[in-house]
């Protein structure tokens, strides 16, 4: 009868958060006269699997498709931007059917050749639609992007503007980017910025956003005077990671967007909404947040950021659901100890709720960000090893007895098939791969951190374990030269997260708690043991990681090179330069290190553990972090633990 009063006041409790937190809340909207369209949104045409790189392999955008999406469009809009005429030749038609007006886009880059191929497109559909198109934009985010130079781009605009004379012709950036060329306003008939608060290089909270906004905008205008402006692109994320304070929600995303319109309506400002659907493909290169700047999801479904109250979490009751199924898996530990005292049975409770609630919660986020086989097997693996403790916490509360484990290294002997199976042996590899896995993160998110999440509900769980089975347990006796090392580097990652950060970042606040929490009690039990053996292999880190990143910023992303290697790709340096490039898109780096590391774990050698880290701090200099974190943790711990098996032997 206890165990079942307690198993229902925590679905009440788990039942009570969820409909907390995804209960729609009221927000402002801007006053417009009954049928007023906003003035212009960016639009994309690709649904949930569909990206512009797959034109390469056959795809084609349907008539239909576009149709229907310009017919939900001028409901609400007058204009449409494009960025690529690229699957979009028909576009001008269906604006012209729904009485809308297109700022046509031509996609400007790196290769001469295809930059002409656009423009000659662009040019062709100005000429057969000049009803409905108000503007062609030449280019977009280019300069940023280090693709061309400015002398060029204005070049092209010139090409343009002598084909299509009575068309206004413009560049789209970011607004600063205007200001470090100011070679390419005077060619362009008015000036189009870009003004994404979230994505500055300090970000802006939501409750600055607008001053932000404004302050941004008479600026350009002093500072570029006698041309007009439009804000061609401005908005809000509704999912994805904080960057300083500024926190990616669809009630932010509503907040925004509403309050955006209210103060362009007053100030009479020309400008377009980023965008009109989610657009999932930009998670690829932009992480979680890159594909969800839609004002409707891909599958063409409204998130009410016009119009209505708003959720955080509108599945809330889906997610209730799931939780309530992972709280009642809980009766597997807990029918064996029904006889629990009160106390034990209340921690239980609790433990129970908050652990379904944060497991369902990453579950969640790992929905909303992976992309590739990689991020979903990573999610896998972080919900299983969160799980597998959840369940180690709740038999340890239930049962009174706090679990013991093998420290790392005996673990790794465990594996390696040098002990015996035992509890402790198990809960020793479930140990390891949570600590393995937050090394992993710490790298991302020190070394490649602006498109990358905080796992912190996944962590959560093992970090508050760990610390409360430390605290009970008595001292271990044996000493662990990878548990220190461990320590000390989940506890620096996390201060160094929390320092790029900023403590503005609550997101990292938390990550950088889960850190020192995880990392106390590896270097606490372990605080004596040497790490002298291991001082060469850490200079050889520091000097391969100094050497690949003085490469990467002397070489690879050297922004002088930029029209150098336009002019004269041959040149020795920008074939270097190019070949990097080649190398990090098709993930060399990552997969040749992870393939020395997985030789280094299987022959247990020093050497090949040596190669394995330079090839992954490769990786890690150039961009492919996730492969290369993975090889970099796997290779270190085979090196630290062969090196405590030798001195111990010694």
């Amino acid at each position: 009868m206890r165990t079942a009063l307690a198993y229902g006041l925590t679905f009440a409790a788990i039942f009570g958060f969820w409909y907390g937190i995804g209960r729609p809340q009221p927000i402002p909207e801007p006053e417009l006269t009954a049928g007023h369209l906003l003035q212009s949104v960016s639009y994309a045409p690709f649904e949930r699997d569909q990206s512009p790189f797959d034109f390469a392999k056959g795809m084609t955008i349907a008539d239909a498709r576009i149709d229907a999406d310009l017919a939900i469009l001028s409901q609400r809009f007058s204009c449409i931007r494009t960025y690529s005429v690229a699957g979009l030749e028909s576009l001008p038609k269906y604006a012209e059917k729904y009485g809308m007006q297109v700022l046509l886009g031509a996609w400007i880059g790196a290769d001469p050749k295809l930059n002409q191929q656009e423009l000659t497109k662009v040019v062709a559909l100005a000429k057969q639609y000049p009803k409905s198109v108000r503007a062609v934009v030449v280019g977009n985010e280019a300069l940023l992007r280090r693709e061309i130079t400015g002398p060029q781009l204005a070049e092209y605009i010139r090409q343009v503007k002598a084909e299509l004379p009575g068309v206004a012709v413009t560049y789209a950036d970011v607004w600063e980017f205007w200001l470090k060329h100011p070679e390419v306003a005077p060619v362009c008939d008015f000036v189009t910025i870009h003004i994404l608060p979230y994505w500055e290089d300090k970000p802006v909270t939501i409750a600055g956003a607008m001053a932000h906004i404004k302050k941004i905008r008479e600026e350009i205008g002093e500072k570029i005077p006698g041309k007009e402006i439009l804000i061609g692109e401005t908005g809000w994320p509704s999912q994805g990671r904080m960057r300083e304070g500024a926190l990616p929600s669809l009630e932010n995303q509503a907040r925004f967007i509403r309050g955006f319109i209210a103060l362009a309506e007053q100030e009479h400002w020309q400008y377009n909404l980023i965008e009109a659907f989610d657009q999932p493909w930009k998670r690829i290169k932009e992480g979680a947040v890159g594909g969800y700047w839609g004002l409707a999801s891909a599958e063409r479904i409204d998130k009410h950021v016009l119009s209505g109250p708003v959720s955080n979490f509108p599945t809330w009751r889906m997610l209730f659901a799931q939780s309530a199924a992972i709280a009642l898996l809980t009766l597997l530990v807990a029918r064996g100890y029904g006889a629990m005292p009160a106390s034990r049975l209340l921690l239980f409770s609790a433990a129970m709720a908050a652990g379904a609630i944060l497991i369902v919660l990453q579950g969640h986020q790992f929905s909303i960000i992976s992309t590739n086989t990689f991020e979903y097997l990573w999610g896998f693996v972080v919900l299983s090893l969160s799980g597998g403790v959840y369940l180690l916490a709740l038999k340890a509360i239930a049962s009174g007895v706090t679990p013991s484990h093998l420290n790392l290294d005996a673990a790794l002997e465990f594996l390696r098939g040098k002990s015996r199976l035992s509890p402790e042996a198990v809960h020793g590899v479930l140990r390891l791969g949570v600590i393995a896995c937050a090394l992993i993160a710490v790298l991302g998110l020190v070394l490649d951190a602006r498109y990358r999440n905080f796992n912190n509900f996944g962590f959560a769980i093992p970090a508050l374990a760990y610390i409360w089975f430390f605290r009970e347990q008595a001292s271990q006796t044996d000493h662990s030269m990878l548990e220190r090392l461990s320590g000390l580097l989940l506890a620096a990652g996390g201060l160094a997260i929390l320092i790029n950060e900023t403590p503005l970042n609550w997101q990292a606040d938390i990550w950088a708690v889960l850190c020192l929490l995880l990392a106390y009690p590896l270097w606490r039990k372990n605080r004596s043991i040497s790490l002298r053996p291991l001082l060469p292999f850490g200079l050889l880190v520091l000097a391969a990681f100094g050497a690949f990143a003085a490469l990467r910023h002397g070489v690879f992303i050297a922004e002088r090179l930029v029209g150098v290697c336009a002019d004269s790709p041959d040149k020795s340096i920008c074939l270097v330069r190019a070949m990097i490039g080649k190398l990090m898109y098709n993930q060399v780096f990552a997969w040749t290190s992870l393939i020395l590391a997985c030789l280094a774990v299987w022959r247990n050698a020093v050497w090949l553990c040596g190669l394995a880290l330079v090839a992954s701090l490769a990786g890690l200099a150039f961009y492919n972090v996730n492969l290369a974190a993975l090889a970099f943790v796997l290779a270190g711990i085979t090196l630290v633990h062969r090196k405590h098996t030798e001195t111990l032997a010694a």
